[in-house]
């Protein structure tokens, strides 16, 4: 690096992502800001009419019904951070978009988190929840005391980089900043001294403004800030005024050394920067003042060590004011000269003229431009610009704007950006060009491009946006390509490796992936295609190799939303009592709110709408207050659909009045169940995934009695065949049922789905110990089982002889829960605290403080069902080997010891299920520990697919 760029105080910018109107990326923005457009756009009546607007005040002369809009913001890929919809909904889409907008960058630095050996660090800003306020006004989503944690975490500014810190696991400093307009800028002179003192190792700075709704304008009032006309003319005749909009930029920041040595792209360098107040020295609170520019700019210059001569370009703060714009460029030039070596030819802009005021995110989307700038060495031209104003034409000897793009005569070295927030509080980044690309050997030989997505569609997006990426750039190298997809990327569970050598070649590779075709294997790959790392050597030389910017992982956006619903008038006082809605209109109205699922047909899976565990208890308790009936949470895990709902209250109130038998949930089976207690026991057993397949599979409940986890492994499987899970009986406190009376219950409803075998049963944990003893049920009724796929079941060795009392049961509860609830691990007070006396104290030490009465009553109830099975587990032996084969999928990783010793349970090979089974028994290892193989999202995927295998028999 030349000296410009290179020192123990520079930093460079490694990575950049944004989302901006008009432009969904940063080159999107570049385009756009090279053809000149501008974002601000004028809204029709219809679009201000569904924002809001009412009709008089969008027919008012002064009412300017412009701004620049963001597309899509009620859209989040909420699966792919691991976020359950109802929390992505009562998250403020600022938030959600800035966290999209952390991984962007990160990926686009070659830097995911997990790939990272360091600390990273995030600082950033929002503006104003909007989509709180409205909410609020509205009255949704707030209980009778008026007050909603899950609402408060999900939209106030302090935690908008803790929740990116927590999503991403990022251990640096994560600090939120507010100083108004200058706050994004304000969040990079932070990441930079935070790198610089060594707090992290690398940072993500930047920030997000979003208005709710956004399709609507405003009045305008003379003297203010705010443009009469919706245009942003920066340093114009005819400035007057600027104009909304909405936006995200983030950019990732290394120790420039660092970044070399890592073999960084580098797209630009800060050299310095500076932030100061302007203190009481303006005609008010909101005015700008001259001499706070001057020496913000000026520490800014000094810190740098470049001479203000070396500037070529100034990203402004730029609002397009009569007043500001000619204060700005005024201090500017005092700055300059008082440096001694001021610019010759400085070129000045300012994207808001593009973008209208992006307000906490302006900061950081003009750094993007200016380092655009110098990367690119081409200044775009500023849109609207005719004519300088009179403030502004007596400093065009030092500095130029130009409506149209100019390129330099001589190159760029340096370039600046200001960024000054209402109340004074002003900020200036001084960066330096990154160093001329030196020569590189091209090593000869072919290279192997790796890719991976969570699943193959989303495989097979990224290799078609790589396809496109790459045909558009003939000059990127091969083995850059190759070591940034094999070091700058996460390993997902879908995955394939292209070995080529040349780029075209690969484009060509990357269609054939994309249109969902094969490509050859490539023996150095096996390892890596298998789920493990790529061994030594395999990817080829990658010696003289550097990270490039290539698509990242694709999002699959959808809506999570919540509509504010129109105020309506109240209703006369004459008016009688309203007459009840129909039961199944009413449960409808439930689901559909808690869903935020305004389309939801009578079969669609609430379980793949998002919905997840704890909603689904605060969803019960709802039904359970609209209808009046007695519904359970074991009985809702297992219906899974409107219609079934609908039709099991409906037998609930026929029954409360004297009605029939409950109604069969699943739809229509066979009819050769024999047991007395199967009709009342039917909603035990529900379809979570429909098969187009002949035959079935059967799914035993782990101890706790809930399926949530197998409805999260169906997602990741292929098999084909229909996936059944049976729930745990509801039972009182101490109503113990053994392990052969659930396999007799089981038996009697698999037996009415399915008649006759053979039978393949599975189940995690507990359910694997119930799924052999419905083996030999089912054998000594004269049915064949094929296979019993256990998920990390303990053999019986295990707890022979063990003995726990509740006490012990009610010590290990809370760092169960933690296992099985990331987030709810008891801290370390709480370990060192007597253990729990009771399931309530117990709760109440894991509990949430959001979470409901309701949600810690089923925290209650498992507990329950959890001791109650893991008893019957230490009651149990097997009396009977069954003939059919028994596969194992073994944790990696082994049990929570802490658990294991309070519970007794003794550390038994898996492999010694051989003494149970007349069949062929085989143990299988899959990613994780007991919990975290079939919890965690990143092990889920690996699961699914050995489950697949198993239950296929190979």
């Amino acid at each position: 690096m030349s000296e410009e760029t290179s020192g123990q105080e520079a930093v460079a910018v490694v990575g950049m992502a944004g989302r901006f109107p008009g432009a969904g990326s940063v080159p999107e923005l570049w385009q756009n800001l090279l053809d000149g457009k501008s974002a601000v756009r004028r809204f029709t009546a219809e679009e201000l009419r569904d924002a809001g607007v009412p009709d008089d005040l969008a027919a008012h002369p002064s009412y300017v019904p412009m701004a620049a809009a963001l597309d899509g913001i009620e859209l989040f890929d909420a699966e792919f951070f691991g976020i359950p919809s109802r929390e992505a909904q009562l998250t403020d889409p600022q938030q959600r978009l800035f966290l999209e907008t952390c991984w962007a960058a990160l990926e686009d630095a070659g830097h995911p988190p997990d790939r990272f050996d360091g600390r990273i660090g995030v600082f950033g800003s929002s503006s104003i929840s909007t989509y709180l306020l409205g909410l609020v006004a509205a009255g949704e989503e707030l209980p009778p005391d008026g007050i909603s944690y899950p609402l408060l975490l999900g939209n106030d500014k302090d935690f908008l980089c803790t929740r990116a810190a927590h999503r991403l696991g990022l251990t640096g400093p994560a600090v939120t900043v507010q100083t108004a307009c200058s706050s994004s800028l304000v969040a990079v002179h932070l990441a930079v001294q935070s790198l610089l003192a060594g707090e992290c190792d690398m940072a993500l700075a930047g920030g997000v403004s979003v208005s709710v709704p956004q399709h609507t304008g405003y009045l305008y009032r003379e003297g203010g800030i705010l443009s009469p006309d919706g245009r942003c003319r920066v340093f114009d005749a005819a400035a007057n005024g600027t104009v909304r909009g909405s936006g995200c930029g983030v950019v990732v920041l290394r120790r420039a050394d660092d970044a070399v040595a890592d073999r960084d792209r580098v797209n630009a360098v800060i050299r310095g920067s500076a932030v100061n107040n302007d203190g009481a020295d303006k005609v008010g609170f909101t005015a700008p003042s001259a001499a706070g520019q001057v020496e913000v700019v000026r520490e800014a210059v000094a810190v740098s060590g470049l001479p203000a001569g070396a500037l070529g370009y100034v990203e402004a703060h730029g609002t397009g004011t009569a007043l500001g714009d000619p204060i700005e460029i005024r201090a500017l030039a005092t700055a300059h000269a008082a440096d001694g070596d001021p610019p010759k030819a400085c070129h000045l802009g300012s994207v808001k003229a593009n973008l209208g005021h992006l307000d906490a995110a302006a900061g950081v989307t003009g750094l993007i431009k200016a380092v655009l700038v110098l990367r690119e060495q081409i200044v775009p031209g500023q849109p609207g610009f005719t004519a300088p104003g009179p403030g502004i034409e007596p400093h065009l000897d030092r500095y130029r704007v130009s409506a149209e793009p100019v390129r330099p005569l001589s190159p760029i070295r340096a370039a600046a950006v200001s960024s000054f927030g209402l109340g004074g509080t002003n900020a200036h980044v001084v960066l330096a060009a990154p160093a001329p690309a030196g020569e590189r050997p091209v090593p000869a030989g072919t290279r192997l491009a790796v890719l991976s997505a969570r699943d193959a569609e989303a495989l097979a997006m990224l290799a078609a946006e790589l396809r496109d990426r790459l045909a558009d750039r003939p000059d990127v190298r091969l083995d850059d390509i190759a070591f940034t997809l094999s070091e700058g990327r996460t390993g997902f569970a879908a995955r394939t490796a292209l070995r080529a050598g040349s780029v075209p070649e690969l484009v060509g590779l990357l269609g054939t992936v994309a249109a969902g075709g094969d490509v050859p294997d490539d023996p150095a790959a096996a390892a890596w295609l298998a789920g493990g790392e790529l061994a030594p050597g395999a990817t080829g030389d990658l010696g003289h190799a550097r990270r490039v910017a290539l698509p990242g992982h694709p999002m699959r956006r959808g809506r999570h939303w919540i509509d504010v619903r129109p105020a309506s008038g109240a209703a006369p006082a004459t008016q009688g009592p309203r007459a009840e809605p129909r039961l199944a209109e009413r449960v409808r109205e439930v689901l559909t709110r808690m869903l935020d699922a305004p389309g939801l047909g009578p079969d669609d899976d609430f379980y793949d709408l998002g919905l997840d565990s704890m909603r689904a208890v605060e969803t019960v308790t709802l039904l359970r207050d609209t209808t009046g009936l007695p519904l359970s949470f074991e009985e809702f895990d297992g219906l899974r659909t409107l219609t079934a709902v609908v039709g099991h209250l409906t037998a609930l109130a026929g029954s409360a009045d004297g009605g029939t038998a409950l109604p069969d949930p699943a739809g229509p089976r066979a009819t050769t169940g024999t047991g007395p207690g199967t009709a009342a026991h039917r909603h035990l057993l529900s379809r979570i995934r429909e098969g187009s397949a002949p035959g079935h599979v059967f799914m035993v409940p782990p101890a706790g009695g809930t399926i949530a986890a197998y409805i999260d492994l169906s997602r990741h499987m292929s098999d084909e065949r229909t996936l059944w899970a049976l729930t745990h009986p509801a039972g009182k406190p101490g109503e113990h049922r053994s392990v052969r009376e659930l396999a007799l219950l089981y038996t009697e409803l698999v037996r009415e789905v399915q008649p006759s075998g053979p039978y393949l049963l599975s189940g995690y944990s507990f359910g694997g110990s119930v799924a052999l003893e419905m083996a030999a049920v089912l054998e000594r009724a004269g049915e064949r089982v094929e296979r019993v796929v256990m998920l990390d079941s303990h053999p019986p060795e295990a707890y022979v002889g063990g003995s726990a009392d509740r006490l012990a049961f009610l010590a290990a509860f809370p760092t169960l829960i933690g296992q099985i609830l990331p987030g709810t691990a008891p801290g370390a007070a709480d370990r060192d605290a007597p253990a729990p006396r009771s399931v309530e104290e117990a709760v109440e030490r894991i509990g949430d403080p959001d979470w409901s009465a309701a949600v810690k009553a089923e925290l209650a109830g498992f507990f329950h069902t959890w001791q109650d099975n893991h008893e019957a587990l230490k009651r149990w032996f097997p009396d009977r080997r069954p003939g059919a084969d028994i596969v194992v999928l073994a944790a990696e990783r082994e049990e929570n010891r802490d658990i294991m010793r309070a519970l007794d349970i003794r550390v038994a090979d898996r492999a010694l299920w051989a003494r149970h089974s007349a069949g062929r028994v085989e143990v299988r290892h899959v990613p994780g520990d007991h919990y975290s193989m079939i919890r965690a999202p990143e092990n889920i995927p690996h699961l699914g697919a050995a489950f697949d295998r198993a239950l296929r028999g190979v």
